[in-house]
């Protein structure tokens, strides 16, 4: 019988310990030619040193064939328009996945989506689910959001891509006209201001809480994507969508709001990050005790990647101290590539060069 959920000794508006936030600057500060020197970093296109070979073991394999048919159900799962051709002519190939022996839970999965993969999520997320005005985005709160018309055939998916750049049909007006806040167009927004999206069961960053009944269904082509390459562990049912540009950073938090104790798994899109993620040394500890030692790991985490947060990991204290400018893979660096015949996503090509993505999936209840 699965334990009582509770989250209710996690405090959503505790702070972090010091060392997990002296350890988020050091890094923050760092140059990409010291990222690639630092030995202490997890990097498994690198290799794990002797020392991290003896903490972050291999637990369990996903075979290709599994791998293989989350993609295939997830590319026939597409509501319109034609499927994308492979991004990089590779089939999937097995997933070797670590666990690390100091943090209970956390499991690590380099390479896991395959490159075909990491595009249709990247057009799911992008083009079609953006533009869904039931998920919000942290502008919601200050501007009027022009969405893109949905074709009148229904054969092509509406997307902010296919708006003009720069146009005074296509403002994106504060809600405010007092406030300090300047109109954008399509470029701001996008290049910009868009810092995040939620999806399915809307999370709220004000109050740190999810609705009691949400009216947003997380994409159940995601769903069943997630689902299948972790073999239903979690009911995917809120989704928090990540976007960086090369000087952009997630400071150090935990997600807690969650009345559910099972795990989340946290993908990553586009260019490398650094993750870090820190537990107490001396279980008990009081979250008062700021000062209190931690043990912490910090891995390089490249596109495709993907980190689960399980058991006590869970709750763990984490953060995105750095994002590597220029290293987004080069078959992905071109995205938008032209899709589904519409050239207006030509002149955003190059977009994903410069750009990360995270979604973190997660069960909110249960």
């Amino acid at each position: 019988m699965m334990e009582e959920s509770s989250t209710k000794h996690h405090d959503t508006h505790a702070l972090p310990p010091h060392a997990i936030c002296d350890m988020f600057f050091k890094y923050q500060k760092m140059t990409d030619d010291a990222v690639d020197e630092d030995l202490d970093i997890v990097d498994f296109r690198r290799g794990l040193t002797d020392e991290q070979k003896e903490r972050i073991v291999p637990v369990a394999m996903i075979p290709c064939e599994l791998i293989q048919e989350a993609q295939e159900a997830f590319k026939e799962m597409t509501e319109t328009g034609p499927v994308i051709d492979d991004a990089s002519g590779q089939k999937p190939e097995a997933c070797t996945v670590y666990e690390h022996q100091g943090f209970p839970g956390l499991r690590l999965l380099p390479s896991l989506l395959p490159p075909e993969c990491q595009v249709m999520m990247v057009d799911r997320l992008l083009h079609r689910d953006l533009a869904n005005p039931l998920h919000k985005t942290n502008i919601h709160h200050d501007y009027v959001i022009p969405y893109p018309p949905t074709p009148a055939n229904g054969t092509r998916p509406a997307s902010f891509f296919t708006l003009p750049q720069s146009s005074k049909d296509h403002i994106f007006t504060p809600l405010n006209s007092l406030s300090n806040h300047k109109q954008l167009n399509t470029v701001q927004f996008l290049q910009k201001r868009l810092r995040w999206l939620t999806l399915g069961s809307q999370y709220d960053w004000t109050t740190r809480s999810y609705p009691p009944v949400s009216p947003t269904p997380f994409p159940p082509d995601i769903s069943e994507l997630v689902k299948t390459l972790f073999q239903n562990a979690f009911e995917p049912e809120s989704g928090v969508v990540l976007l960086y540009s090369p000087k952009d950073y997630m400071p150090v938090h935990r997600d807690v709001s969650e009345e559910c104790q099972l795990g989340l798994a946290s993908f990553s899109l586009g260019c490398d990050g650094l993750f870090i993620i820190a537990r107490d040394k001396y279980p008990g500890e009081e979250d008062a005790n700021e000062d209190r030692e931690q043990e912490m790991v910090v891995i390089r985490v490249r596109s495709g990647d993907v980190v689960q947060m399980d058991g006590e990991t869970r709750w763990s204290w984490h953060a995105m101290p750095k994002v590597m400018a220029g290293m987004c893979p080069e078959w992905f660096a071109q995205w938008p590539m032209k899709k589904y015949g519409r050239k207006e996503f030509e002149k955003w090509k190059g977009y994903m060069q410069g750009k990360r993505l995270n979604i973190s999936c997660r069960q909110v209840r249960g």
